[in-house]
């Protein structure tokens, strides 16, 4: 059950994905993709494996539903967050659709809660969880800023 609730989760996020402008190139939203992939992959393992503060389902579906979520769910909100900030509106606009990118995230992180893929101990709870998806859209936010310098002051080629 908790495999289809995902994926369906999953299809919504990217139906949203394809109609928010973009203001980032597909270079840079496959960029962004990796550097997703290596931090939450880094960060969900330390958390998981190395102070085992929100251990994860070891049941076959839940594993599968967690994977999703964690390689297409949240990366993309993560990326439409990143885009948020690096457009071109204003800077409040700016900061608003991009602290708003954490009403999905944390609606995701209650699903993912709810159908018990991953379970808090005493040490972590909803607020370190904001405290990390926030620094995960800073520093994403900064990282697309510097590609994006970078892209554009290369050298051009004849």
């Amino acid at each position: 059950m908790s495999l289809a609730v995902f994926a369906m989760v999953a299809w919504l996020v990217m139906i949203g994905f394809v109609l928010v402008p973009k203001w980032l190139t597909l270079t840079e939203m496959c960029f962004l993709y990796f550097i997703i992939g290596v931090l939450s992959v880094t960060v969900y393992t330390v958390l998981d494996v190395n102070l085992q503060w929100v251990p994860v389902a070891h049941d076959v579906e839940k594993s599968l539903a967690l994977d999703v979520c964690r390689f297409i769910i949240i990366p993309f909100l993560l990326i439409m967050a990143a885009g948020f900030l690096n457009s071109p509106l204003r800077a409040r606009w700016r900061w608003i659709l991009g602290a708003a990118m954490m009403v999905p995230l944390m609606a995701d992180d209650w699903l993912i809660r709810a159908f018990g893929l991953i379970t808090f101990t005493s040490r972590w709870n909803i607020v370190y969880s904001i405290l990390m998806y926030f620094a995960f859209i800073a520093v994403l936010a900064l990282i697309t800023r510097w590609f994006i310098c970078l892209e554009r002051g290369a050298p051009k080629r004849p």
